[in-house]
């Protein structure tokens, strides 16, 4: 960077300081992270726009603990302060009068000040290019968007409920022994779960919810649930009406639930980023209309492309290989376009499958044409049609 450059990022750039820092804690921004030295009292220089602070502590054995952070769109020029509490291990906040203070002499600082990455600033730029601070907002826990790698959302709940049916089943069918004290349980638990509502709830995410089971109206006939419960249109067009009411919302969704698990290292963003995936990549009746395919469809392969491309390799295997359901529903979107008919949509969305076609190819993975999951699907049905037999 050259001495003109730093002299305009130190002028506008954003600046946040850390007073009374330990040493050796991990400590990072966006998709940058060092271990702190004895000298160390923040960053200057942060680019104005959204960025993610992030910290974790080291445990006896040398392995970074539990990370937390939090979102923050920062503004030209702007002070963050924050300090160190070492009875607490977390940055708090600092009273108005020091912050003031620290403002009037940041220059004082500038040598303990780390400078911003600017080479991983684009990749940044690319990964958060639909999150806004209404949506930060919205969807971060209530407590000043902070959240950690236990952090939870409503899919452990949906989770939960769903075991407490599970047992409630087996016990009313006698299944179960000691079924008095399993029913117990489950009533102190949700006992639990509703005197500390207010202090539950503040420490989840507030990820639009989508139940990808109940993908069909209330009222569905049996021809509607087994059309809706395939293909996801019904469900995507009633959440777009419901909740996100424009597409960049929803990208923006699927960019903040992928650095949830990337940065934040909390998988309830992996739950998330693959029902979304899910919802959208599995709607093939909304493919007739063009403006969602180009406003929604097109952006969104785009925006999972600059994702993998961040993604260490293991992990995109992993998903799709030992998750194989992230490459089920791949192919089965591959095969939606091939045979949806729908000519203006294959155009649009042809030339992005064979972008994704061949960087899955650098995984030593290979995402089949639709030709070839065409004729393997005909194969499957053929197999399993039924069978003539003469009496």
């Amino acid at each position: 960077m050259d001495q003109n450059t730093a002299r305009a990022l130190f002028e506008l750039g954003a600046c946040l300081v850390i007073l009374n820092a330990p040493v050796g804690i991990e400590f990072g921004i966006d998709l940058d992270t060092w271990k702190t030295g004895p000298l160390f009292k923040g960053i200057k220089m942060i680019p104005p726009g959204i960025h993610y602070v992030h910290y974790s502590v080291f445990n006896s054995e040398g392995q970074p603990g539990m990370r937390s952070g939090f979102f923050h769109n920062f503004q030209s020029q702007q002070l963050i302060a924050k300090q160190w509490s070492s009875r607490n291990e977390e940055l708090e906040d600092l009273s108005e009068q020091d912050v003031r203070c620290i403002q009037l002499n940041i220059r004082d600082l500038d040598g303990n000040l780390g400078a911003y990455q600017m080479a991983t600033y684009p990749r940044w730029q690319q990964l958060t290019r639909h999150i806004t601070s209404r949506l930060l907002d919205q969807v971060l826990p209530a407590h000043g968007g902070w959240f950690s790698s236990a952090t939870g959302s409503v899919y452990e709940d949906e989770e939960m409920d769903r075991v407490h049916r599970r047992l409630e089943q087996q016990i009313q069918s006698g299944k179960l022994e000691d079924s008095q004290e399993i029913r117990q349980i489950i009533d102190n638990e949700k006992q639990t779960r509703d005197r500390l509502e207010s202090a539950y709830r503040q420490d989840r995410f507030g990820f639009t919810h989508i139940d990808i089971k109940r993908s069909f109206p209330k009222s569905a006939s049996v021809e509607e649930i087994r059309r809706y419960s395939q293909d996801k249109s019904w469900l995507l067009t009633k959440l777009y009406e419901t909740q996100w009411h424009s597409h960049a919302r929803l990208l923006g969704e699927f960019e903040l639930a992928f650095l949830v698990i990337l940065v934040g290292q909390n998988f309830t963003g992996l739950e998330h980023w693959k029902r979304l995936l899910h919802l959208v990549l599995g709607s093939c009746e909304i493919l007739s209309q063009v403006q969602v395919v180009r406003d929604l469809f097109v952006p969104l392969l785009g925006v999972l492309m600059g994702q993998l491309h961040e993604c260490p390799v293991e992990f995109v295997a992993s998903v799709l290989e030992q998750d194989n359901f992230v490459a089920e529903i791949l192919k089965t979107f591959v095969l939606n376009v091939y045979e949806c008919g729908y000519q203006e949509a294959q155009q649009l969305l042809f030339p992005e499958i064979s972008r994704l076609r061949k960087l899955l190819a650098t995984f030593d993975w290979t995402l089949p044409d639709g030709q070839q999951l065409q004729e393997a699907a005909d194969l499957e049905e053929g197999e399993y049609a039924p069978q003539i037999v003469e009496l």
